[in-house]
C-alpha cells in the first residue's frame, strides 16, 4: 500500500502542500465556522449573511487574482505567495479585535484580497515543475493538503465558536504564521522569467495573442462549475438548524463523511485527469452534484443528508483537478501566472455568485430550494461540458503536451 501511495505522489510538492495546509485551516476557521456560525449568531446577523461574506471574499479573489496572477508572471512567484499570507495575518487580527458584523464585510474583502495572490502563485509554481501529463496528480495532491486543512479548521472551529472564541482566532493566526514561515524558508525562489524558454524570452508574445477559443471556453467552465456547488453553500446552516434541526458541532460531525471520502478521491482523480483527460471527469463530477444535491433538499435525515453532502462533496472533488489542469496545460509560460490567476479569478467570481444567490434564496425560502437551485446550476455546467467535448474532444493530454495544441 505505502509502495502505491509513493508512485502516486512521484516527487509531490511537499513544502508548497504544508505551507497550503495550514493556510486552509486559518480558512476553514474563516469561512466555515466565524462566517457561518460566529457572525450570524455572536454578531446577531441573519443567516443569508453567510452569503453575503462569501459573495464579497469571492468577488475581491475575482479582482485581484488577475493582477496577482501578472505579478508572478514579471517578479517571482513565491513573492505572490508571501503577500497573501501577510494580508491573511493583518485579516485576522482585525476580525479578532472588531467584532461587528459590519466591519466584518471589509475583513471579507481583506481575506479575498489575501487569497488572489496565494492561488495563482500556487498553482503557476505547479505548472512551472510539472508535465501536462503530472499535472493532475501534482493538482490532487495540493488539494487534498488544501481539504484536509480546511477539514481540521472547520472541525475545531465548529466546536470552539459558541465556547471560547477568541481561542479560535489565535489558532487561525498561528496557523497563518506557520505557513507564511513555510514559504519564506523552505519554497525555493525563482524568477518567473527564468523558466521561460530563450526564444521566448526575447521576444515575449503579448497576452491577446495567447488567448484562443478553448482557452476561454475553458473558463467559462471553471466558472459554471464553482457556481453551481457555491450556490449550496450558505445553506448548510441553516439547513442543519431548520431540517435537520441539530446543532452547529453535530452538523460539522455530519459534514466529515464528505470530507474524509474528497481527501481520499483527490489524488486517484487527478490520474483519473491525466489517463483519460480532462473533460471525462468534469462531467462525471456534475452529474454527481445535481444527484446529490437535489436528494439532500429532498430528505429530512440526517444520515441521508450526509451521505448525499458526501456525494456533492465527490462530485466538486472530480472536477478540481481536471479544471485546474486543462488551465495549466493551455497557458503559455509566458503569460502562465496571469492565466491561472484569471483561472482562480473566475473561481473567486464563482464563489461571489453562487452565495450571493443561495443567500437570496435563503431568504426568501428556505435551504432546501438554494440546494435544488445548485443542482440546477449544475445541469446548466454539464451541458456546457457536453458541447465542449464534442467540440475539442476528449483527448488524453500527453507529456509533451503543450499551449500550442489550444486553438
Amino acid at each position: 500500500m505505502i509502495k502505491i501511495i509513493r508512485t502516486w505522489l512521484g516527487q509531490a510538492p511537499y513544502p508548497l502542500a504544508a505551507s497550503v495546509l495550514f493556510a486552509q485551516i486559518a480558512l476553514g476557521v474563516v469561512l466555515f465556522a466565524i462566517f457561518q456560525e460566529f457572525v450570524p449568531l455572536q454578531l446577531e446577523a441573519r443567516d443569508s449573511w453567510t452569503g453575503y461574506l462569501l459573495a464579497i471574499y469571492g468577488g475581491s479573489r475575482f479582482i485581484f487574482e488577475p493582477f496577482a496572477g501578472a505579478l508572478s508572471d514579471r517578479i517571482e512567484r513565491k513573492l505572490g505567495m508571501v503577500l497573501g499570507f501577510i494580508l491573511m495575518l493583518i485579516g485576522l487580527v482585525l476580525m479578532a479585535i472588531f467584532w461587528d458584523a459590519h466591519a466584518y464585510l471589509v475583513f471579507a474583502a481583506i481575506f479575498g484580497l489575501a487569497t488572489a495572490f496565494l492561488w495563482p502563485a500556487v498553482y503557476a509554481i505547479s505548472a512551472d515543475f510539472y508535465e501536462a501529463s503530472d499535472r493532475g496528480k501534482a493538482v490532487g495532491f495540493l488539494n487534498v493538503a488544501q481539504l484536509v486543512g480546511f477539514g481540521i479548521g472547520a472541525l475545531i472551529g465548529a466546536f470552539l465558536v459558541n465556547q471560547i472564541a477568541t481561542l479560535l482566532f489565535i489558532l487561525a493566526i498561528v496557523a497563518i504564521a506557520s505557513a507564511l514561515l513555510i514559504a519564506i524558508f523552505r519554497i525555493p525562489s525563482y524568477r518567473g522569467g527564468g523558466i521561460i524558454p530563450k526564444e521566448e524570452r526575447e521576444k515575449r508574445p503579448s497576452l491577446k495573442t495567447t488567448l484562443s477559443k478553448k482557452l476561454i471556453f475553458w473558463s467559462s467552465l471553471v466558472l459554471l462549475v464553482m457556481v453551481g456547488v457555491s450556490i449550496m453553500i450558505p445553506a448548510i446552516r441553516a439547513y442543519g438548524t431548520n431540517q435537520l434541526e441539530v446543532s452547529f458541532s453535530t452538523l460539522t460531525l455530519l459534514l466529515f463523511p464528505s470530507i474524509a471520502a474528497g481527501a481520499a478521491l483527490y489524488i486517484p482523480s487527478g490520474h483519473f485527469a491525466d489517463s483519460v483527460g480532462r473533460t471525462l471527469p468534469l462531467i462525471i463530477g456534475q452529474l454527481f452534484v445535481i444527484a446529490g444535491g437535489f436528494i439532500v433538499a429532498a430528505t429530512r435525515d440526517p444520515i441521508m443528508a450526509s451521505a448525499f453532502t458526501a456525494f456533492i462533496f465527490c462530485g466538486y472533488v472530480l472536477s478540481v483537478p481536471s479544471l485546474s489542469a486543462g488551465m495549466m496545460d493551455l497557458a503559455p509560460a509566458s503569460h502562465r501566472g496571469t492565466l491561472i490567476g484569471l483561472m482562480v479569478a473566475l473561481s473567486g467570481l464563482g464563489l461571489a455568485i453562487g452565495p450571493a444567490i443561495g443567500g437570496a434564496i435563503i431568504d426568501s425560502f428556505d435551504a432546501p430550494q438554494a440546494f435544488q437551485a445548485g443542482s440546477i446550476a449544475a445541469a446548466i455546467s454539464l451541458t456546457a461540458i457536453v458541447i465542449y467535448g464534442l467540440i475539442y474532444g476528449y483527448e488524453r493530454p500527453s507529456p509533451q503536451h503543450s499551449e500550442t495544441n489550444n486553438k
